[in-house]
C-alpha cells in the first residue's frame, strides 16, 4: 500500500500506482451522483415547463372571461366556464404532483450525498487503515482537503433543482425566439405604391391546410373607386381584407397599395380603456395630433355630438360604447386620419340602415379621391359603390354596379 495521495498494489504480477487517488474518488462520486440525479431529477425540467404552460392557460382564460363576462351572462354560462376552468386546476394540480415528486428525489439524492460523504472518504481511506500508515494528522489534513474538493464539486449537485426550473424556462425562451425568428413563409406578397391604386395580381387565398379558399385575376381597383366584396359566408372575403393588410400569407399572389397611407377598419374596433376620448378618437396616433375642432367635427359627422363634452374624459369606453357605437367611432377615425385608401371589412354590421346610409355618405362627402374597399352584405349599401368583387370557391366575378341595379338592390335580399 502507498503514502500520501497514492494508491500502490499488484494486479496479476503488475505494480499499479494511481498517484492522487483520493482526489479522484472524490470526483468520481460526485460525478456519479450527478448523473443518478440527473437520472431520477431529470423529468423535473419538463414538469417545470408544463407547470408554466398550465399557468399560463389559466392566465388566459381569466382575461377570456373578464373580456366577454358580458356574453356569458346573457348565455347563463357559468357552469360551463366552471367546468372549464375546473379542467385547468385539475391539470395544474396534477402536474404540481410531479413537480413536488421530482423535486423531493432531487433533494432526497442530494442529501443522501452530503451526509455519506465522510463515509465515502473512510471508504477511500480503508488502504491506508490496513496499511497502519494513517495517523491522526493525516486524516485531519486529509478530512480538510476532501472537505474542500468536494464542495468545489457539488456546485451542480447543491443547485439542481434551481437549475431544472432555469432549464425550463429557457426551454420556452427558445421555443419562443425559434418562432419569432423563424415565421411561416408567407405566399403572398406585398409591395406599397405611391398613388392610390390597389393592384391584386394573381391571388389565391388558402386555407392553413393548403385548400384553397378562393381566387382573384389580375385587377386593380383605380384612385378614388369604391368596391364592393361581397359573396356567401366562408368563401373568404375577411381573408382578403387580412392578405391586403399583411396578416394572411396563406396562399400566392401580389399586393400593392400604398400602405402608409391605408386604414383598415374591420368589424369590432378596438377601443383603449383607460384613456380620454381624444386618444380613443386619435389611436393610434397621439391626443395632440389633432385640434379640438377637427375632434368636434367628426363627432358631428357619425351622428356622435353628444360625446363632444367629454372629449377629455378619461373611462373605459369599451364599457361605454354600444357595439353600434364603436363602429361609428371607428368611421370617426377614418375621417381624422383621411387616409388614400379605406377597406371596411363589414364596418357598419352593428349599425341600423339610417346610420349605415348615414356613414357611408360622410365617406363618399369627405372622402371623395380615397380608394374605397367594402366587405358588406347588406344589399343596400350597393348603392354607394361603383364595382363589385363576387366571391365564390370556384373564383371571383368582377361586375360593374350600375345605378339602376343599384337602386333596386336596396330592395332586395341581402347576399
Amino acid at each position: 500500500m502507498g503514502h500520501g495521495g497514492t494508491l500502490s498494489f499488484s494486479w496479476h504480477g503488475h505494480a499499479i500506482h494511481i498517484p492522487g487517488y483520493l482526489f479522484l474518488g472524490t470526483v468520481l462520486a460526485t460525478l456519479f451522483t450527478s448523473l443518478v440525479l440527473e437520472r431520477f431529477g431529470g423529468p423535473l425540467v419538463g414538469a417545470n415547463y408544463r407547470q408554466q404552460h398550465y399557468d399560463a392557460d389559466l392566465r388566459a382564460g381569466l382575461m377570456d372571461v373578464r373580456r366577454n363576462s358580458e356574453q356569458i351572462a346573457f348565455y347563463g354560462g357559468e357552469e360551463a366556464e366552471n367546468l372549464r376552468f375546473s379542467r385547468y386546476l385539475a391539470h395544474i394540480a396534477t402536474n404540481w404532483r410531479s413537480v413536488v415528486t421530482y423535486t423531493w428525489r432531487a433533494n432526497f439524492i442530494t442529501n443522501f450525498f452530503h451526509e455519506t460523504a465522510s463515509c465515502l472518504l473512510w471508504v477511500m481511506l480503508i488502504p491506508k487503515l490496513l496499511a497502519h500508515t494513517l495517523t491522526v494528522g493525516l486524516y485531519s489534513r486529509t478530512n480538510a482537503a476532501f472537505m474542500q474538493a468536494r464542495n468545489s464539486l457539488q456546485w451542480f449537485i447543491d443547485n439542481y433543482t434551481d437549475l431544472a426550473t432555469l432549464r425550463s424556462i429557457l426551454q420556452r425562451l427558445n421555443e419562443f425566439e425559434r418562432i419569432v425568428r423563424h415565421p411561416f413563409e408567407k405566399g403572398i406578397t406585398r409591395h406599397t405604391l405611391s398613388s392610390g391604386d390597389v393592384q391584386i395580381e394573381n391571388l389565391v387565398l388558402k386555407r392553413p391546410d393548403g385548400s384553397v379558399l378562393t381566387s382573384l385575376p389580375n385587377l386593380t381597383l383605380y384612385t378614388g373607386e369604391r368596391w364592393m366584396i361581397s359573396g356567401p359566408s366562408g368563401v373568404g372575403k375577411s381573408t382578403l381584407l387580412r392578405a391586403l393588410a399583411g396578416l394572411w400569407g396563406y396562399g400566392s399572389g401580389t399586393l400593392a397599395f400604398d400602405t402608409q397611407h391605408a386604414m383598415f377598419v374591420p368589424q369590432r374596433p378596438y377601443v383603449p380603456d383607460g384613456t380620454s376620448l381624444r386618444q380613443v378618437l386619435s389611436y393610434p396616433a397621439t391626443p395632440d395630433h389633432y385640434d379640438t375642432q377637427a375632434y368636434e367635427s367628426v363627432l358631428k359627422s357619425v351622428n356622435l355630438a353628444c360625446y363632444i363634452s367629454r372629449l377629455d374624459d378619461v373611462a373605459d369606453w369599451s364599457q361605454i360604447f354600444s357595439p353600434g357605437e364603436e363602429q361609428r367611432l371607428a368611421i370617426a377615425r377614418v375621417l381624422l386620419f383621411r387616409p388614400r385608401v379605406v377597406f371596411l371589412d363589414e364596418a357598419t354590421s352593428a349599425l341600423d340602415e339610417e346610420n349605415e346610409t348615414l356613414l357611408y355618405s360622410v365617406l363618399t362627402i369627405h372622402l371623395p379621391q380615397a380608394t374605397l374597399v367594402s366587405v358588406a352584405h347588406h344589399a343596400n349599401l350597393r348603392r354607394f359603390h361603383q364595382h363589385e368583387i363576387l366571391l365564390s370557391p370556384k373564383g371571383a366575378l368582377v361586375q360593374t354596379i350600375s345605378e339602376t341595379a343599384a337602386a333596386s338592390g336596396s330592395a332586395t335580399a341581402s347576399y
